[in-house]
C-alpha cells in the first residue's frame, strides 16, 4: 500500500505526531503479560519527545518457572525514533535465556534499511516495526519484526468489537487478527489506543498482555 495510512472505515485514528501520541497515551503505557492465566511478566512503552521527533521505549520481561527454577527468560529492550508520523531508526536487542539477537533498522533515502541476525533486509519508508502500539500499523502489508529482524508480510483483519477488561474498567476495542508471516491478535479502541494482545507461545500455551495503563490518566474520554 502506498501513502502513510491506508485502512478500512473500521479502523481507529492512529497517532502520527507527538501531541497526538501523547492524547492517547500520555508518556507512557504498561501491561501486564499472562501465561494461560498466570502472571509471568511486564511489559512497558515509554514516550519522549526532543529536537529529533519522538523517542518511543519499550521493555518486554517474562520469566516462566516452575518449583522456583526459572525454565524460561526472554528480556527485550528497544528503542526507536519517529518523526513526522513515519519510523526513522530503531534498535533492538532480545536476550531468549542468554541467546541475545540484535536489530538495527535505519531510514536511507527512500527505505528503510534493516540488519539483524537473519541477515539485511530493505522496506519501504511506511513500514511499522512489531511495537503494537501506534494503530496505523493496520493499514499496512508488511512489518519489521524486532525480534528476528525480517521485514514479515502481514494483514490485520478485523474481527469485530469486543468488551476488553482493562485496570481502567471496560473498554470497547476491535480485535485485529494478524494474517501471514505473524500469528497474533491485538485489540484497539476507538481512538487507536492499544489496550490488549494474544499469541500463542512455543510450547502452545496462550500468551496475553493485558493493559495496566493504556491511556493518558489527564484525558477525560467518556468512553474510558
Amino acid at each position: 500500500m502506498s501513502g502513510f495510512l491506508a485502512v478500512s472505515s473500521q479502523s481507529p485514528a492512529w497517532a502520527a505526531s507527538v501531541d497526538e501520541v501523547r492524547s492517547l497515551y500520555g508518556e507512557g503505557i504498561e501491561f501486564g503479560i499472562y501465561r494461560n492465566g498466570s502472571p509471568i511478566g511486564r511489559h512497558s512503552v515509554s514516550f519522549a519527545a526532543d529536537e529529533d521527533g519522538l523517542r518511543v521505549n519499550t521493555d518486554f520481561d517474562l520469566k516462566v518457572g516452575a518449583l522456583f527454577v526459572t525454565l524460561y527468560r526472554l528480556d527485550y529492550a528497544s528503542e526507536a525514533l519517529w518523526r513526522d508520523g513515519k519510523l526513522v531508526a530503531l534498535t533492538a536487542r532480545t536476550d531468549q535465556n542468554g541467546d541475545v539477537a540484535e536489530v538495527e533498522a535505519r531510514a536511507e533515502g527512500d527505505l528503510i534499511r534493516v540488519d539483524g541476525p537473519n541477515g539485511p533486509y530493505e522496506a519501504p519508508l511506511t513500514v511499522y516495526p512489531t511495537n503494537h502500539w501506534n494503530a496505523g500499523v493496520i493499514g499496512t502489508d508488511k512489518v519489521i519484526n524486532t525480534i528476528t529482524g525480517r521485514v514479515a508480510d502481514v494483514r490485520l483483519v478485523p474481527k469485530g468489537t469486543e468488551q476488553v477488561e482493562t485496570a481502567h474498567g471496560v473498554i470497547e476495542a476491535t480485535r485485529y487478527q494478524y494474517e501471514g508471516a505473524i500469528d497474533n491478535e491485538v485489540w484497539y479502541d476507538a481512538r487507536g489506543r492499544w489496550v490488549k494482545m494474544r499469541f500463542p507461545g512455543t510450547d502452545g500455551s496462550t500468551i496475553e498482555l493485558r493493559c495496566r495503563k493504556c491511556k493518558a490518566v489527564d484525558v477525560a474520554d467518556a468512553d474510558f
